[in-house]
């Protein structure tokens, strides 16, 4: 496993780890600050809040639960993302997804449920009545 900077998420100085084209892991990968795939993976990648970033031509066959979750490539599985995910146009995910902060592109292929709401972003929602009596939800905090 190569390490090295990255520089298109917030670019901070964090360590990602890489998993490279040409390269194929299966099994259970734990991580902490952030992991770029280029390759393969199937098992399952797992971090309390490091970000995963499938890039266009990787391959993800894995129970994906991490901090933040960028999708270019394919991902077949579910993914739980405490923060966000984020799925590209030239993406392909194959799975359910539950997470607070959800962005699709226009282009992107999502086959599977979404799973939004109060509960993942940890903020509290209530039902409020409108005048003409449609409900909603307005969510405190956000």
């Amino acid at each position: 496993m190569k390490f090295g900077k990255n520089d298109e998420i917030g670019g901070n100085d964090n360590a990602f780890g890489l998993i490279g084209k040409g390269v194929e892991v299966t099994g259970d990968i734990l991580f902490s600050d952030g992991l770029r795939v280029e390759g393969r993976v199937a098992g399952s990648v797992v971090s309390e809040s490091g970000t995963l970033i499938i890039e266009e031509g990787a391959r993800v066959e894995a129970r994906v639960d991490v901090g933040i979750c960028v999708i270019s490539g394919i991902l077949e599985g579910n993914v739980n993302a405490k923060s966000r995910v984020e799925v590209r146009k030239t993406s392909r995910v194959r799975g359910d997804i539950t997470t607070p902060v959800l962005l699709i592109e226009e282009g992107a292929v999502v086959n599977g449920a979404v799973g939004m709401g109060a509960n993942q972003a940890g903020h509290v929602s209530e039902p409020i009545r409108s005048d003409d009596a449609e409900e909603q939800v307005r969510v405190k905090g956000a």
